[in-house]
């Protein structure tokens, strides 16, 4: 958008609104409209200034700007009525839509909303502000998160001294200047002390804050909180800015209100009968996640507008085209992955969900097919060794495997990956999960997934074979995960079982009654014959597929002796050419490592 731009929009409308939040530029922008009038509706005298210059010359734009606020909405009800007798276009300057107000519904007001800048952009104004070293430019890109208001009060902080390497420090002062500035909306009052309470905690109703109904009700008047399922929210990236300067502040204070949250949120969750209302109620508690990875990936501090939906056929070209991204940016094989996307688009033509921006533009999608056996083509490349066990699962319904998830803008990137989780968790799915990505593998371990384990081959031809991780959002399951992604550390890990007791559940895995009786279900992630059975093989086929050649001779030995055709050990040790000692302590080995794998809990699978 430039100022020629919006002049075009102005004298073809007539009556115009431009928005967007505090201190995008929207000022900047309309004051250099080429012969415009500006009129500041936040200084004294405004309805006057207004009237007169609705009743002069009619050949020139008049910009009203700063209408926030009562007294700047009180002036331009003769612009709202009509009355003055002004012919020319009116250019009107807000935070919020006017449409949001009383009133101005069918006035013929064409809203415009000014973009937020780009990170290049962003990171160029740090330059220009003589921020020269890197972490200082990175701390500018990610606080402002596309907002120059905020790019430009990180570097003035920064100027201060304070040290790039103290968010919290340079934030405490981003944020003095984002609630001076939402002074002019309201005047200074409780809201300021509440405000963050507010980002502390994300999304708040007013029970969980605590409020009053007066406080609550001025809180949504602010043109930075936005109204959400879940209760009021303030709008990144000044979200993020103020929480990191109230944990900078008051870090006690800061984890206690977390607590809290969370404790809420779980309360909610045990009684919400709908799954959609279950889903979001989730979203919350991964929100409060004392894992930064978690945040990161999935609350990134810019904010983004777009939709997700269901790749159709005539988006082949363009799947096609996202995916040959994908691969490029994880230096895949991009010949090998067109071959596995045209069979994927074969088995499961609904398997791509785009994520388009506001412009219609599909700049992300993910990949999410149905596990069944009319996809095994698609999924046993993805899955491998592992496809049996997760295609076996009787308990539950296979639901849908992740194969890919791309989308360079990191604001986009994490509204699609949200998109799904609520889907899955709304459906009562089980996700399971193929990547090479050590990113992706990291934010699935901070997600308390299940790790099954790599896969045989690198897929992809990138140097990295695929993990493969799991996570049941059932009715009954997600409570469970939740509680586990709001520890504030994983469960401590049980003592690791002693190699006898290994040896006889694995013994006795084909008999459910002897199996019952295994000191094993004492530990606490094994509650059940089912668990401990599925647990075992599964540790030992991983084992098995281990790139150390001792790790998967000892669990070939494990396969071999006690999941296999019954044979000796000592024709088990003629086959792998081994002497009678290395044999035996192959065999150790690997009921060694069952017994930490099965203390280690299912995140370490």
């Amino acid at each position: 958008m430039t100022p020629d731009s919006l002049r075009e929009e102005v004298e073809r409308h007539r009556l115009v609104n431009l928005t967007g939040p505090l201190g995008i530029g929207k000022s900047y922008l309309a004051a250099r409209i080429p012969s415009a009038s500006v009129v500041d509706l936040s200084r004294p005298g405004a309805s006057e200034t207004v009237s007169a210059a609705l009743a002069g010359a009619a050949r020139e734009i008049l910009v009203l700007d700063n209408a926030d606020g009562a007294p700047a909405l009180a002036a331009l009800e003769p612009v709202r009525t009509r009355r003055g007798g002004r012919t020319a276009p009116v250019l009107v300057v807000s935070r919020r839509s006017l449409l949001t107000r009383p009133g101005w519904t069918g006035t013929g007001v064409e809203p415009r909303e000014v973009p937020a800048w780009d990170d290049e952009r962003i990171r160029n104004l740090a330059v220009d502000a003589r921020l020269h070293d890197a972490r200082s430019q990175d701390l500018v890109v990610r606080l402002a998160a596309g907002n120059p208001l905020i790019a430009g009060a990180v570097c003035r902080a920064l100027h201060t001294g304070a040290p790039p390497t103290a968010a919290g420090a340079v934030a405490h002062h981003v944020a003095r200047e984002i609630t001076d500035r939402l002074s002019r909306e309201r005047p200074a009052g409780e809201w300021r002390d509440a405000l963050p309470e507010l980002a502390t905690v994300r999304w708040g109703d007013e029970e969980l804050l605590g409020t009053d109904p007066a406080l609550f009700g001025t809180l949504g008047t602010l043109s930075v909180v936005t109204s959400t399922e879940l209760g009021l929210g303030i709008a990144e990236p000044f979200r993020t800015v103020i929480e990191t300067a109230h944990r900078w502040r008051r870090p006690a204070t800061h984890r206690g209100t977390r607590s809290a949250a969370l404790a809420h949120r779980q309360r909610l969750l045990a009684a919400e009968d709908t799954a959609e209302q279950r889903s979001r109620q989730a979203e919350g508690i991964m929100a409060l996640s004392p894992d930064d990875v978690v945040r990161e990936a999935l609350f990134a501090g810019g904010s983004y507008e777009g939709t997700v939906h269901t790749a159709a056929a005539d988006d082949a070209d363009t799947v096609g085209a996202l995916m040959h991204a994908w691969a490029r940016s994880g230096g895949m094989d991009t010949r090998r992955t067109d071959r596995l996307v045209e069979q994927w688009l074969r088995d499961d033509p609904a398997s791509f969900q785009l994520f388009r921006d506001g412009d219609g533009r599909a700049i992300g999608l993910a990949s999410t097919l149905h596990v069944a056996e009319d996809t095994i083509d698609s999924v046993e490349p993805l899955l491998q060794q592992h496809t049996d066990r997760l295609l076996g699962r009787r308990e539950r319904p296979a639901g849908w495997l992740l194969g890919a998830a791309y989308c360079p803008d990191r604001g986009a990137h994490s509204r699609l990956l949200r998109h799904l989780l609520r889907q899955v968790i709304a459906g009562g799915l089980l996700l399971t999960v193929s990547t090479p990505s050590p990113h992706y593998q990291g934010l699935l371990r901070a997600l308390r997934f299940r790790r099954h384990g790599p896969a045989t081959e690198d897929v992809y031809r990138c140097g990295r074979k695929p993990e493969i991780y799991s996570q049941d959002f059932g009715p009954q399951a997600l409570p469970v995960w939740t509680e586990k992604l709001a520890a504030v550390s994983p469960p401590a890990e049980a003592p690791q079982p002693p190699a006898r007791h290994v040896a006889q559940a694995l013994a006795d895995i084909g008999d459910p009654d002897r199996l019952a009786g295994s000191p094993l279900l004492s530990l606490p992630h094994l509650s059940t014959v089912t668990d401990l059975r599925e647990r075992l093989r599964e540790a030992v086929h991983t084992l098995e597929a281990s790139d150390s050649t001792e790790e998967a001779e000892a669990g070939w030995i494990l396969a071999h002796y006690y999941l296999g055709p019954r044979r000796t050990h000592l024709q088990l040790a003629r086959s792998l050419h081994l002497s009678r000692a290395t044999y035996f302590r192959r065999l150790r080995h690997g009921l060694d490592v069952l017994g930490r794998t099965l203390a280690s809990g299912p995140e370490d699978t």
